[in-house]
Formats: C-alpha cells, structure tokens, sequence
C-alpha cells in the first residue's frame, strides 16, 4: 500500500485514539475521581514499565528488520521467529522480577489485584506483535482491529464503570483492550506463517535488541516512572493531576507518533535501497507537518488550558491546568525528538549513539526529580520531564549531524 493508504488508515486510527479519551476520560474522571484514577494510572505505569522491560527494542528492531525481510516469505518467517523468541524470554524474566516486587515492596503488595490484573497484560502483550504488522505496512488492518476493540471499551466503561469503587473494574476492562487485540493479532498471523521457536537463532539480533531497549527503558524512566515517583513523594491526588496532563497530551501526540509510524518502516526499506534523496524528502514532510499541527495546539491550550481540564476531566482537577501548560511544550519538542531518533536514526542503526541520549536524559532527569518534585509536586514532574526530553532531544540532533557529516566527508573522498 502506497504512503498515502497508510495516512489515511493511520488518520482514522488517530481519530479512534483522540474519540475514546473524548469519550471515556470525563466519564471516569468524575466517577472514580482523582484518587481512583491516581490508583490505576500508578498501577498500570508499573505494568507498562514491565512491558517496555519485557520488549526491550523489539518495538524498534522489530519495525526495521521485518520491513526490510517483508519482500521474501521465508526470510519473514525466520526473522519474526528470531525476535519473537527474544521477546518471550525476556517477558518470562519481567514476569518473575514482577512477582517478586510485589511480595517485597509494601505498597505493590497492598495492591496487588490490580497487580495481577497487570500481568495479564503483561503476557497478552507478548501476542500482541504490533512491531509486525507495523512493518509489512498492514496500516488498514492495525486501524480496523483497533477501532472495533476501541468500540467495546467505550461501550463497556459506561456499562460496568458506574461507582467510585469501580476502579478494578475500569482497569480489567482496559487491560482487555490488550488481551483483545493480542487474539486478533496472534490469529492473523498464523494465516501468513507458522512459526517453530527451536529453530530461533535470537543471537544475531542480541545486541540491537538489548541497546534500544536500554534506550526504551532510559526513556521510560522520565515518562512512565515520573508518576509512581510522584505518587511515593506527593500521594495519589497530586499523582492524579499530573496523569490527567499526560492524558491530555498523549492525545494529542498520537497524530505525531502515528505519522512516523507509518513512515519508519518505508525509510528501512529506503536505506536499504540507498535512496537518500527520498528520505530527505519525507523528512522535510513530515518536519513541516509535525509545526502545523503543533503549534496552533500548543497556544490553545496555553490560552485555554482551564476550560480544557475543565470540559475534559471536570471540577476538582484545577491543580492540572500548569501541569499540562507545561507538558504541551513536548508535543513540539517531543515530536522533532521521534523524527530525529524513529524515523533517521533508528532506520541508520545508530544504537550507541540512542542510548547515550538516553542515559544523558535519565540524568537530567535524576537531578531535576531530586530538586524540584518534592517541593513543586506534579508542576516540577513536568519541568523535568521537559528538560529531560530536550536534553535527549539535543544530544540524538548532534549525533545525527555528526552521521550526515561523515557521510559527506566519506563521499567526498571518494570523488
């Protein structure tokens, strides 16, 4: 399917992403409250840190190497035989460390239903092979599944999730959303390829795997782990603001990370042609794109951001409205961050020089946490989290100036 397909596919997937928070979050907002929502949005930060431990860089690697396999059968085979196979022994691992978290740490063990509803998926995710269907570019069938998924959450919150104390029930039915499209996904799959995990040779996909996921866990730690931290320093209504601003954001970023998705695997498989100019090309697009759709919504919400919490979320959240002010800068600094890294540096194999981004972040991140989030709550998680980001951002620019320059030089010499 040609570039534009996938656009359209990715739009209306997008569409889907902004309609069930549109339509859910308020509802839930005001039934669970801040405390509840505090509760299940800690929760299933830590079950989504296990997530990103148990993928690693699959969701990268595997993007990029079945993109450029998808051309021969037998090579696809292989290749999503090979990085599954990583895939379920590092879920096995998390899934032991996971337990033993929860036996030890007293807070993880006061909740541990919602614990054990996490792991659910944990391993559901494990079917849920995204990176693959992401890959061969099966834009129309990732949105068909999604939307129809999307469809019997939103039916089923208002249904099911009607007092203050439904909050288990709100999270098993958004676990569900997982384990619901990890068996569409699975069983589609197996109507391409069989697959046989004896004949995995994980080896040669060792090291990639293992350095963008220390990437993916570095970037998790100033994203996902921001709000448990907050949560130990500040308690869940503070915690609750801070997961309503990044709620509200993740809305809107998903037009951003959905137009690179779509443009990730094609820049694979143009590296592997050498077609330099066309990958310029599209990045120029996609730079020009990414400050339309920023920028206008970045002053709204600078110049709204009351009425928005207030329409989103409702009374009660008022302590939100800085904390998203602040972390609306990230859909343009975040979003230039994903161009930089998903779409060039990712596609180019530059994996030392991501995970020093990541680690110069992390850092960042550490030292601002201890400065600010004890004294300035889910505003200073925000500051850090943008300063964190920017620092990432700056260091992945420069390696990627550096790749450009080399490249040049060495053409050069050449001549």
């Amino acid at each position: 399917m040609s570039i534009r397909g996938n656009l359209v596919y990715s739009a209306l997937l997008t569409m889907s992403t902004y309609l069930v928070p549109l339509l859910v979050f308020p509802y839930i907002s005001r039934v669970l409250g801040a405390d509840g929502i505090g509760i299940v949005d800690t929760v299933d930060n830590i079950i989504d840190y296990c997530v990103l431990f148990s993928m690693m860089g699959l969701s990268t690697i595997g993007i990029r190497e079945i993109a450029r396999a998808k051309s021969d059968a037998k090579q696809l085979a292989q290749t999503f035989t090979d990085l599954y196979a990583l895939n379920v022994i590092s879920t096995i691992v998390i899934a032991l460390i996971l337990i033993c978290a929860t036996l030890v740490i007293p807070n993880m063990n006061d909740r541990w239903p919602m614990i054990l509803i996490g792991s659910v998926k944990l391993f559901a995710n494990m079917f849920w092979i995204e990176w693959f269907f992401t890959g061969i570019e099966d834009f129309r069938f990732i949105t068909v599944r999604s939307i129809i998924v999307r469809t019997l959450f939103v039916i089923s919150v208002f249904l099911f999730v009607n007092t203050k104390d439904d909050y288990i029930v709100y999270y098993m039915l958004f676990v569900g959303i997982t384990v619901l499209n990890a068996i569409c996904n699975w069983h589609y799959r197996a109507r391409l390829f069989s697959i046989n995990l004896c004949t995995a040779n994980f080896r040669r996909f060792l090291k990639p795997f293992l350095a963008l996921g220390l990437f993916a866990m570095l970037s998790a730690i100033y994203t996902k782990l921001s709000l448990p931290v907050l949560n130990y320093y500040c308690g869940d209504l503070e915690s609750g603001y801070y997961a309503t601003a990044m709620r509200i954001y993740q809305v809107c970023i998903a037009l951003v990370s959905t137009l690179i998705g779509v443009l990730v695997p094609r820049i694979s498989v143009l590296l592997k042609e050498g077609d330099i100019q066309q990958i310029k090309k599209l990045t120029r697009k996609t730079f020009m794109a990414l400050i339309a759709f920023s920028l206008p919504i970045i002053l709204v919400i600078f110049f709204f951001g009351n009425v928005i919490v207030c329409i989103i979320a409702g009374d009660g959240y008022q302590g939100a409205v800085l904390p998203m002010q602040i972390i609306a800068l990230l859909l343009l600094i975040g979003g230039v961050e994903k161009i930089v890294i998903l779409q060039l540096l990712i596609p180019m194999r530059a994996d030392r020089q991501i995970v020093i981004a990541g680690f110069l972040g992390v850092i960042v991140w550490g030292l601002g946490t201890w400065i600010l989030v004890e004294k300035y709550q889910s505003v200073g998680s925000a500051i850090v989290w943008v300063i964190a980001e920017t620092t990432v951002l700056m260091s992945a620019s420069i390696s990627l100036y550096k790749i450009f320059r080399n490249e040049i030089s060495h053409r050069n010499s050449n001549i």
